[in-house]
């Protein structure tokens, strides 16, 4: 049997992008099929394996499983890669519609120009500081600019659930520190029971950070959609930044909107890379 898919990418954080919503697999097999076709060797090679589902809830629905098989509960760069494919496939042939992630319904607006998907701007939600909502094994309300010790080095850091569990890690110059190293140690903090994703943030102005990412179950990626919107909500919560921040990543930027109160707003590209058939 062969499975037609689309491989897209965010800045470099790489998607294969399949429609099941005839339901062709089971929820035992999908694990297994996003470490086969995910591998950079004997597959297709990505990131994540995202897939369409049908919904009861939104117009469309979108599962993620990282490249070790794990499911995640949402993917920013991958809500725009996702939102391109639907719209490309003629599934949902509008420039706006409503996707259900496990982290809730989010709203995907396709940018448009000269009938072309240029970009995509998503409501990513409000993000959540409590530290019952990340989740985080600590006795404090919130976890805001606070020391976390992690391979022998000590941190300062924010905790924030942006979709999924992210930990902001403040640093001076994202550039020399050795992410496969500390990015791995604090995804399996004991603060973090569920694991998180790592965001080393360095400020380099009221309007702009640069941003490293380690995410668990992928390791260290290109760009992370909810680590820039996280690194964008930290430092706005504590007043580092403007409410307007450009997110700098090694391929590119991200726009990151938020009024302190409600929805994060990430804008940024999907680009599509190239389609084809996988054998089963």
């Amino acid at each position: 049997m062969d499975l037609r898919f689309v491989k897209l990418h965010g800045l470099g954080n790489d998607m294969i992008v399949i429609d099941d919503r005839e339901a062709r697999f089971s929820p035992a097999e999908m694990p297994k099929l996003a470490r086969r076709i995910c591998n950079r060797r004997t597959g297709v090679g990505g990131d994540c394996l995202l897939v369409a589902k049908e919904s009861g809830l939104a117009d469309v629905r979108m599962l993620v499983f990282n490249s070790d098989g794990t499911e995640a509960q949402m993917c920013g760069n991958g809500m725009r890669c996702f939102a391109r494919f639907i719209y490309e496939e003629g599934i949902i042939p509008c420039d706006g519609f409503s996707v259900e992630t496990l982290s809730g319904i989010k709203r995907p607006q396709l940018l448009m120009l000269d009938g072309e998907v240029k970009a995509v701007r998503v409501d990513m939600g409000v993000p959540s500081f409590a530290s019952e909502n990340i989740p985080m094994s600590i006795p404090e309300e919130e976890f805001i600019r606070r020391p976390i010790l992690a391979d022998g080095r000590e941190f300062t850091a924010t905790a924030v659930n942006t979709g999924i569990p992210q930990l902001v890690v403040f640093e001076d110059d994202v550039r020399a520190l050795d992410i496969e190293r500390f990015g791995l140690a604090l995804e399996h903090h004991e603060f973090f029971p569920e694991k998180t994703n790592v965001a080393f943030t360095e400020v380099e102005d009221r309007r702009t950070v640069v941003l490293r990412s380690w995410e668990r179950g992928c390791g260290a990626t290109l760009c992370c959609g909810t680590g820039a919107s996280a690194a964008a909500a930290a430092c706005i919560r504590s007043g580092l930044t403007d409410r307007i921040v450009t997110v700098r990543v090694p391929l590119g930027a991200l726009r990151i909107e938020w009024d302190g109160v409600g929805s994060i707003y990430m804008s940024g590209p999907a680009e599509r890379v190239f389609e084809g058939s996988f054998r089963l």
